[in-house]
């Protein structure tokens, strides 16, 4: 019984801390919600997906447009 313990223990701090990463990559696109924390901690189907279809907010306002006249470089 105890080694079930210590098993559920062990799933529970891996779980914990990939929910975690998750979340760092969420703030990292720009979405510093923590329910994307909740959401891959407790939903972990439904969250990790979630986090990895965000757009990314902060890479839109870095990229430049390039104009129509300009040619591409080969």
């Amino acid at each position: 019984m105890e080694i079930i313990g210590l098993v559920v223990l062990v799933i529970i701090a891996i779980d914990w801390l990939a929910a975690e990463a998750m979340y760092e990559i969420a703030v990292m696109k720009g979405h510093p919600q923590r329910k994307y924390f909740w959401w891959c901690f407790l939903m972990a189907m439904f969250g990790y997906p979630m986090v990895i279809a965000l757009p990314d907010r902060r890479g839109a306002q870095a990229q430049s447009v390039p104009s129509a006249d300009e040619l591409p470089e080969l």
